[in-house]
Formats: C-alpha cells, structure tokens, sequence
C-alpha cells in the first residue's frame, strides 16, 4: 500500500475522483482506490498538514491554476510531489517548462523523449472499460460522425484546425455526416479574428459519448496535436468501446500500441480526404466486420489490458518510484 493524495480539479475534492456519478471515466481511480484503500488514497482537500503523503497531481497548468500550486508548494513544503502530464503543449504549453519541472520530485509523462526513469518516467492515459455494447448491425449504422469540443490553439503542430477542414470537406460532400459536443456554433478565438461560417452538421452535445458512437461506421479521430509519437488519449479507445471503426491521426508509432487492422490510418491517403471518402465509401459489410472483429480480439489482450481500469490500477501502483 502507498499512502498518496490527488491534487486535482476542486469537483474531485472529498475523494469525488473515484465516483462514478461524475463521470464513469473515473473508474480507473476507483480501481485505485479500491486495490489501495479509500484511507491511504485521499483527495488533496482531505490531507492534513503532517501527514506524510506522496503527492502527485494531476491538475493541468493553466495561468488560473498557477496559483494553487504555489499554495501546494508552501503548504506542503516537506511532501514528495510528482507532476503528472496529461496534456500536450497546445493545451497546457506552461506544464513542459523546465523550471516548473525543478519544484517536482519526478515527472510523468506520456512522452518517451522525456522518458530518462531518473526524472521523467512513462504513464499511459487510463481509460475506462465501461462499455460493453455489441456492436450494431451494419446496415443499422449511420456513416460518419465526429464528436469533440471546437477549441483552438495558435501553438505549432495544433490539431483543431485539421479537424475543422474535416468538417467543411464532408459538409461540402453528399454523405450522412454528424458533428457532436460543445461549442461548435460559438467563435472560438480564431473564428473571431477570421472568417467564420455555422457548421451545418452540427447537431449537439450528447449524453453518452459511447452510445452516440455506436450508431455510427466511422468517425474522425484526430488526436489535439501532431508530431507527437506517443500520445495516444481517449479517442481511440472511445471508438472501441462503440465498436465504431476510428479514422485515427496523429500518434506516428500508434502501431506499436495498436494493431493496424484496427481502425483507418488517415497517413496512407496522403492526408487526402476524397481519398479517404472513396475508400470508406467502398467498405462493404464483411470488410467493416473484420475491422470489429479485430477491435473486439484486441480488447480482449493483455496489451489493451493495461490501458484500462484494474490492470492500469495495478500497474500505476506498482510503477510509483
């Protein structure tokens, strides 16, 4: 047993990170606190001044966040802290500054450049195994969706605007398309600056990501962020659990996490997107179940294992130095 504190968004105080109610992708802590005991995993609200806790936080670095890690920082001088990096540099650019790093005992990161097991070591992004859903009839499906939140950034190698002449390109084409989540119809900083027209695929924020999903062939699974080869977030793993084949970009070595034959590669098109219409246009049914079959084998090993709930929970605690 470790005796350690999460250090997280106020909504997780009250040892809230591992209730299901907020959010069932929090199961991967539950399963933590579960195999570690509720009295020696506690929210940082709940840590009194002496005890001798390993802290590691998991709160992003925003200019608003600054703050509360400065209080941490005095408050809890004496405390072991490791710094847990979820986000890229196109959404938290201040979380990758060396100096930050100074005031951490270790980093985590999914980034294997950073990799050294001296000061930075690897951590994979949980995901929650939640979903058990079958698979829906081919023919019940329809074509294609794309469901994430209209951000921006103006940080090289950002992903949004990739994402945003998707959208354009299958509204411009005569194919069932449907856009999901916040914001779509709202200018982003960018939209306000520039030219800005209403999306119209844009249908609205949904309750159950999985089950949205699941009613569609495919969906555009872009990751926030380019030439970054290890970060694989839940995306990916989202179209698994629905048994909606991904139409998958970035991760440049995704290969080596997850089988090809898994979702669709958007490099081998030339980053074309007729291309890419033509060829998922062309998948008939017995090929699009192959893609299901190879999904629903992969989540049944070991190597898919470890990104999920108990086994993730294991190997996080085991994998604390």
């Amino acid at each position: 047993m470790k005796k350690i504190v999460l250090f997280w968004e106020e909504r997780f105080n009250n040892n809230k990170f591992n209730d299901l109610k907020i959010t069932r992708n929090l199961s991967p802590f539950n399963k933590l606190t579960q195999i570690n005991w509720l009295n020696n995993t506690l929210s940082y609200n709940l840590l009194k001044n002496k005890e001798n806790f390993l802290i590691l936080c998991f709160l992003t670095f925003w200019l608003f966040s600054i703050s509360k890690y400065i209080q941490l920082f005095f408050k809890n001088s004496s405390n072991k802290k490791y710094l847990f990096l979820f986000e890229p540099k196109v959404i938290s650019p201040i979380s990758y500054n060396k100096i930050i790093h100074l005031f951490f005992n270790k980093i985590y990161t999914w980034n294997d450049d950073l990799v050294d097991n001296k000061k930075y070591f690897k951590f994979i992004w949980p995901q929650s195994f939640h979903s058990n859903l079958r698979a829906k009839q081919f023919n019940s499906k329809k074509f294609l969706t794309l469901i994430n939140w209209n951000k921006t950034s103006f940080i090289k190698n950002e992903l949004y605007s990739e994402r945003e002449k998707a959208i354009r390109y299958f509204e411009n084409n005569d194919i069932e398309f449907n856009l999901y989540w916040t914001n779509w119809n709202q200018k982003n900083i960018k939209q306000k600056i520039f030219w800005f027209k209403k999306y119209t695929s844009y249908r609205w924020r949904v309750d159950d990501k999985i089950e949205t999903l699941s009613n569609y062939k495919f969906n555009i699974c872009f990751e926030n962020m380019k030439n970054t080869p290890w970060y694989i977030t839940e995306k990916i793993w989202d179209s698994f659990k629905a048994k909606s084949v991904p139409i998958y970009w970035w991760a440049s070595n995704i290969e080596k996490y997850i089988p090809n034959n898994c979702f669709v590669d958007f490099r081998i098109f030339n980053w074309d997107y007729k291309k890419l219409l033509d060829f998922i246009n062309n998948i008939d049914e017995k090929e699009y179940n192959k893609y299901i079959s190879n999904i629903e084998k992969f989540l049944k090993t070991e190597k898919a294992k470890k990104w999920f709930d108990e086994k993730w929970a294991n190997d996080f605690l085991n994998n604390l130095k």
